[in-house]
């Protein structure tokens, strides 16, 4: 009876000792629209969502909230390999996860939210380290590919035949 007593003190001791392991993680992560700027609260942020790549559990998730960059560095300038591309105010996410262990997680982004025609995802797998945080330079930094295109006419309920003569006028914007 003791021998079980002590077995179960001890499960119970390495249990709490494990979830006392778990560090607080932070992960900041930038969505850039390809060859353009960052999706921030101007068209609604994007979707990030990041999960246990191995299990699929949820991990954090929410929308990018900021600027939408610096126009002269994005747009503009060269820009190389380590060329930081973010500042104080672009558009982010952040999150901060309680990790125990070295954790393989997915970080997938969908936007821009306000521009439901447009949206679009893309998708990392990294390894995040228990109190290792991501969130320097460009952090981890997702580009999802498009523009908006908004199609002002014809209405997207009329009908034509192969004779009619078609006008269409769209808004063409960069995400």
């Amino acid at each position: 009876m003791r021998v079980k007593v002590i077995v179960v003190a001890l499960t119970l001791l390495s249990i709490i000792a494990t979830k006392a392991r778990a560090v607080e993680t932070h992960v900041t992560v930038n969505v850039l629209s390809k060859d353009a700027k960052f999706i921030g609260s101007s068209m609604g942020g994007a979707l990030v969502t990041i999960r246990n790549a191995d299990t699929g559990e949820l991990l954090a998730s929410g929308l990018t909230e900021g600027s939408t960059g610096n126009t002269g560095l994005l747009m503009k300038n060269e820009i190389t390999r380590r060329t930081v591309l973010t500042d104080e105010h672009s558009a982010k996410y952040q999150a901060t996860l309680d990790i125990d262990v070295p954790t393989r997680v997915e970080i997938s982004a969908r936007g821009p939210m306000a521009q439901r025609q447009s949206i679009d995802a893309a998708s990392v797998t990294q390894w995040l380290l228990p109190g290792k945080d991501v969130t320097a330079g460009n952090a981890v930094l997702l580009e999802i590919p498009g523009l908006v295109v908004d199609v002002l006419a014809p209405a997207a309920h009329r009908s034509f035949s192969g004779k009619d003569d078609i006008t269409v006028r769209v808004n063409l914007t960069m995400m």
